[in-house]
């Protein structure tokens, strides 16, 4: 009786076995009947579509339409998305029954660099550089002025290119906070190196100088944006300044 159970238990389990592989081997077999594109990106980013995704595959022979699921190899299709410039990370590549469905995480851009001479690049939050898209949202600052066009482009800025570096953290600092993400974009390199923001609203300039004693002088300048310009007449002054420690000059404009 013991022998019994156990050949009925096997056999039982050769069934089951069998017929997952009979339902794999049928599943693979299956013609993929859609594709799903899920693109996570920052706010108003339209660097890539769900078009532009498929327009990427089409030119690398990777169409779906008509394809089996075995046909279709999710490993070449990650390595093809992997090494486009906006996608950040290929998250899922899956299928979903018959639909294939791909999910992408975009690059959130930070600047856009107009740079004296030369063509214009983008910088995103982690300092990675890359090409220049129009396709990037509101909410990026752009840099202009004296920017030096003879670096050399790496992956990632680093320290030894100081004025891109040092632009690149005062607008980290400008995106963590609401106010000034929303007041600030754009920023100039002036004649002597030193970094001048330009508000949204209005037309008062704000030579921040460099990044020395830079929280402090975004903590004293949102006071004066908060408890002192709002009782000013709006053309009294042409440029605040707040290179100095703990304090702004305020340059009256010329009458």
């Amino acid at each position: 009786m013991k022998i019994l159970k156990i050949i009925v238990s096997f056999s039982l389990f050769l069934l089951i076995l069998f017929l997952l592989v009979w339902a794999g081997i049928k599943t693979n077999h299956q013609t993929c009947t859609d594709i799903s594109v899920i693109i996570h990106a920052p706010k108003n980013s339209q660097l890539l579509s769900k078009s532009d995704v498929l327009h990427l595959l089409k030119q690398n022979n990777k169409e779906w339409q008509g394809k089996t699921i075995v046909e279709i190899e999710p490993a070449a299709i990650h390595k093809i998305l992997a090494q486009e410039n906006y996608i950040k990370s290929v998250d899922k590549i899956h299928f979903l029954g018959a639909k294939l469905q791909i999910e992408v995480t975009l690059h959130d851009i930070l600047l856009e660099i107009i740079p004296t001479k030369g063509e214009k690049f983008l910088i995103d939050v982690d300092g990675i550089y890359l090409p220049y898209s129009p396709k990037t949202g509101n909410d990026i600052i752009t840099v202009t002025g004296n920017i030096p066009h003879n670096f050399q482009k790496k992956k990632t800025i680093t320290p030894e290119n100081k004025e891109l570096y040092e632009i690149f953290k005062l607008a980290s600092l400008l995106k963590t906070d609401p106010f000034y993400a929303a007041l600030f974009h754009k920023i100039v390199l002036n004649e002597k190196q030193e970094l001048v923001l330009h508000p949204t609203v209005g037309n008062l300039p704000v030579l921040f100088g460099n990044m020395q004693d830079a929280e402090n002088k975004l903590m004293i300048l949102k006071y004066m944006y908060h408890d002192v310009l709002p009782y000013m007449s709006e053309n009294k002054y042409a440029q605040l300044d707040v290179r100095f420690k703990n304090r702004i000059v305020a340059t009256k404009t010329k009458s």
